[in-house]
């Protein structure tokens, strides 16, 4: 190789270099490109250590957010019982959380909470319906969110064992919110105890949410539907926001944003994504 040649290949390395430097210094990338560039790369040690690192990475961005990640430990809502070891319950990927469920990276949920936060800015006591609330991980920071403004959030699961695990992760690392009313946990008509209160839930099923708690400012869904879900559409407020993942289990999914205007409905898609199934209770109940 002649000089010409390596100094060629000099100067191309130090331009991959030079761009990678500017790009992980850009405190404002666009938010498509962290959603997808950025994912992966906010793994911690502590909890606070990955909202940083979401935040650095541009993905959390709003203050309410960053203090309802830091104000719910992760780490409390990964195993029914027992210690979680912080390299895997900090780790910027999902993991299995039973019963062939997940929850999700936090870069999922970080975004997730972002188009929460925008949907609900301004408004006092806001009410949010979590559809697939799962260990409760998402349905505590959205309490964390709302309860300075009097807000409300209702998690509903359909698996009797995680209605049972997110009760008691909310219960025992975020009680407050319960005790509060901020937040409650619903599942499959069966008696669970919650703060020390026994309680009859009613049915939950994802794709009929809860029409008779309605109407909510911001509806998120955990899991994927084959089609946009009508029923929760139809249970948004003037102006609220569905964010839901939609496509076949296997397949092409995207994120939804659907937004109520009076009796229509604007959607925008957001990104690909990759859900386990949103379930038809008639089919698996």
């Amino acid at each position: 190789m002649d000089l010409n040649m390596l100094l060629l290949l000099v100067l191309r390395v130090w331009l991959v270099v030079a761009c990678a430097v500017v790009f992980a210094s850009s405190k404002t990338p666009p938010q498509k490109q962290l959603s997808l560039d950025m994912a992966w790369r906010c793994s911690a040690l502590t909890n606070e250590g990955l909202v940083e690192n979401l935040a650095r990475a541009g993905i959390v961005q709003s203050q309410r957010v960053r203090d309802a990640m830091k104000a719910v430990d992760r780490a409390k809502y990964m195993a029914a019982q027992g210690p979680v070891d912080p390299r895997i319950a900090y780790m910027d990927s999902p993991q299995p959380i039973g019963h062939q469920q997940t929850i999700s990276a936090p870069h999922m949920h970080a975004y997730a909470l972002q188009l929460a936060d925008s949907a609900i800015d301004g408004l006092e006591a806001p009410k949010i319906l979590d559809v697939g609330a799962g260990s409760g991980y998402l349905t505590a920071c959205l309490g964390r969110m709302v309860e300075a403004r009097g807000g409300r959030v209702i998690g509903i699961e359909r698996i009797p064992e995680l209605v049972s695990m997110a009760s008691k992760n909310v219960n025992g690392a975020d009680g407050d919110l319960i005790e509060k009313g901020v937040v409650s946990i619903q599942g499959k008509s069966f008696v669970c105890t919650i703060a020390k209160i026994n309680r009859l839930t009613r049915a939950a099923d994802g794709w009929q949410g809860l029409p008779n708690d309605g109407p909510f400012h911001f509806i998120h869904v955990g899991a994927a539907a084959e089609e946009t879900p009508q029923a929760l559409m139809r249970q948004l407020s003037n102006g609220g926001k569905l964010v839901v993942p939609v496509g076949p289990h296997g397949g092409a999914q995207v994120l939804l944003e659907i937004q109520r205007e009076g009796q229509s409905f604007k959607e925008r898609k957001l990104m690909d994504v990759s859900y386990v199934p949103l379930v038809r209770d008639r089919t698996e109940l």
